[in-house]
C-alpha cells in the first residue's frame, strides 16, 4: 500500500468516526428534548404553572404553553 493510499484510508475512518460522534450526540440531544417535552406535559397535566415548568425543563414557556 502507498502512503498516499495508506493516508487517504485513515483520513476516511477518522471522517467516519467523528461523523458517528456527532450523530450520536444529535440523538442524545434529540432525546434529552423529547424527555423534557414528555416531563412538561406530566406537569401540566398535574397543574403545575408554566413558569415552574420551564425552569424544572429547561424548555421556553411557549413550548410548553402548545403541549
Amino acid at each position: 500500500m502507498l502512503i498516499a493510499e495508506y493516508d487517504y484510508d485513515v483520513d476516511i475512518a477518522v471522517q467516519r468516526e467523528e461523523e458517528r460522534e456527532i450523530a450520536l450526540q444529535e440523538g442524545i440531544s434529540a432525546g434529552s428534548h423529547q424527555k423534557a417535552l414528555q416531563d412538561a406535559a406530566n406537569f401540566k397535566r398535574l397543574g403545575v404553572s408554566i413558569d415552574i415548568i420551564a425552569q424544572a425543563t429547561g424548555l421556553t414557556e411557549a413550548e410548553i404553553e402548545q403541549l
